[in-house]
């Protein structure tokens, strides 16, 4: 174990949590979240500035994780932009690196991430490989808190959902259709405007229709990511909000469809400290 001063940053849709690690003593920060393909890297380098700017030194090393970066390209182009403000010593990895550091050290095992977003891989204990393109929130991220607030608007508008739960969610939301599709298809971040409807899905999860929903938008992760891969029997783990607030039914997910589940873990932070304490 080193005893090494370093800071480690783990970027999710809705913010970054950082952890400055300086002589045995650490402290906490947040800034706003990024992902490589959604957000604006001078927006996240402001907010780094503002959060960490009178803790930040150049000869301390940097280890930010991010979604988004998934090739050479993206992460050259976020390291060379974010040395800026967090100097030169800067190493910049997809979060599903970050999550699998965390969550299995040097063990190997598939690593998924379901927050604002979900992603998946599996990793041997040093390296990850995707198992299936994650597609973002139009075309896939299934199971995550974007997934789950779509499919609440659709029970919703198309009313396939209980009568009580739509009074509940209009006189909460005050939405219609319209405004919905206003603000997904001309605001920013619109992920972020149908993940923030999971928490009601949370609320209301003891209602058989939004069980089954949850239960469903879980076993539609599985099916898009591992329903024939060849690492579907090795054990998981996960990361994020969302796999952490609805643990109880991805776990009954994970019964029913077969696949065992060690570690879920709402932020990944912790692990990661723990991680670079070991490894540098």
């Amino acid at each position: 174990m080193t005893d090494s001063s370093f800071i480690v940053g783990d970027a999710g849709g809705t913010k970054t949590q950082w952890r400055v690690f300086k002589h045995g003593e650490i402290s906490q920060f947040n800034t706003i979240g990024f992902n490589a393909y959604t957000h604006d890297l001078s927006d996240l380098k402001e907010s780094i500035q503002q959060n960490l700017g009178y803790v930040l030194e150049k000869e301390i090393p940097v280890y930010f994780y991010a979604a988004g970066v998934d090739t050479e390209e993206q992460k050259d182009e976020v390291e060379n932009e974010l040395r800026e403000v967090l100097g030169q010593k800067l190493f910049v990895r997809n979060d599903l690196v970050g999550a699998a550091r965390a969550l299995c050290g040097n063990k190997p095992g598939n690593v998924c991430i379901l927050g604002t977003g979900s992603n998946a891989c599996y990793y041997n204990g040093s390296k990850v490989n995707k198992v299936s393109a994650s597609l973002g929130y139009v075309l896939g991220d299934e199971g995550s808190g974007a997934y789950l607030g779509k499919k609440l608007m659709m029970g919703v508008f198309r009313e396939q959902l209980p009568r009580e739960i739509i009074d509940t969610f209009q006189k909460e939301f005050d939405l219609s259709s319209h405004k919905v599709i206003q603000q997904i298809y001309h605001k920013p971040k619109p992920n972020h405007f149908l993940a923030s409807f999971a928490p009601f899905v949370l609320r209301h999860k003891s209602y058989p229709e939004i069980y089954e929903l949850i239960y469903n938008s879980f076993a539609d992760f599985y099916h898009a990511f591992f329903f024939k891969n060849q690492h579907a029997d090795e054990v998981f783990n996960f990361s994020g909000s969302i796999a952490y607030h609805f643990s109880d039914i991805l776990r009954q997910v994970g019964i029913d469809k077969g696949f065992k589940i060690r570690n879920i873990v709402e932020s990944p932070i912790a692990g990661l400290v723990l991680y670079h304490q070991n490894h540098g």
